[in-house]
């Protein structure tokens, strides 16, 4: 591996350790896990292994332990604990801290800024209407116009930077008549950065859902919700049908020929209660 290891260039930090102790084995024969362990402080002889393997975390300390043995800079352990701690924070909060946290180094370093086509897109809620909008209304660069037709309203310079974000990510063309066409979503990006910029998404969208309530009439949506005691066989089931029904919907959606409607369509099924025995709930 002749290829210098810049650790900015990573979003996953085991994908980083495999590859910076590759390196170091390329470079020195003698190089393994146990040498990193001695030169870590590791008891385990093969902790490293664990760790790239997914098989366990790294603390705090282990954390400080490992950029020690690697040899990293302050600036270097920084973004590398931050790597850490998205992978293994639990809340959106968290990872939306120290996601925000690993773009602004990797925007003050000199290696590449991180390609995430998902956290741009995804970053606000009327990209992917703008994406359906722009080939349904015979879009010509009238943006005032484009922005009226987005519930809730906008303004048309947001609808401008839409246009100019899906252009630039490829998911939407401009053709040689003036209009625009779709192409597919080309969404590549590892699954800490998706996780994030996705979850983000959705909770974007089951607000506007809630606000739609009082926005949007009676007669032109529909929300309902039931609350039921599943076993964990239907649960999953039901996980199925529903998926089964998101799919049915798009090729709906794919088979249709005229304008109607930009609409979205949320589904959810969670847990309200913690899961139910005979002895849970006896006091």
């Amino acid at each position: 591996m002749n290829k210098k290891i810049v650790i900015y260039d990573y979003i996953d930090y085991r994908e980083f350790l495999r590859d910076i102790f590759a390196q170091k084995k390329s470079e020195c024969a003698f190089y393994s896990y146990r040498l990193f362990s001695q030169k870590a402080g590791f008891k385990s002889p093969n902790f490293l292994k664990l760790v790239i393997d997914g098989e366990r975390n790294l603390t705090k300390e282990s954390i400080f332990k490992t950029c020690k043995a690697f040899s990293l800079n302050k600036k270097e352990s920084d973004y590398f604990e931050n790597l850490v701690f998205l992978n293994q924070s639990k809340t959106l909060e968290e990872k939306n801290s120290y996601l925000a946290k690993i773009v602004k180094y990797r925007s003050r370093s000199n290696a590449k800024l991180m390609e995430a086509p998902e956290l741009e897109y995804y970053s606000t809620w009327y990209n992917p209407v703008i994406r359906e909008l722009v080939t349904a209304v015979n879009f010509h660069g009238d943006y005032k116009k484009l922005a009226s037709c987005v519930i809730p309203p906008i303004s048309a310079q947001d609808a401008e930077r839409s246009v100019e974000l899906l252009v630039r990510l490829n998911f939407i063309e401009l053709k040689s008549d003036g209009t625009y066409k779709q192409n597919a979503l080309s969404l590549t990006t590892g699954p800490q950065v998706r996780s994030v910029a996705v979850a983000n998404y959705h909770k974007e969208m089951m607000r506007l859902a809630a606000e739609s309530i009082d926005r949007i009439p009676r007669e032109m949506r529909d929300i309902s919700s039931v609350t039921i005691n599943l076993s964990d066989e239907n649960y999953k089931v039901a996980i199925e049908k529903i998926q089964a029904m998101r799919k049915e919907i798009l090729e709906l959606a794919e088979s249709e020929n005229d304008n109607g409607t930009i609409a979205q369509f949320n589904l959810q099924i969670f847990p309200v209660s913690v899961k139910l025995t005979k002895r849970v709930c006896e006091k």
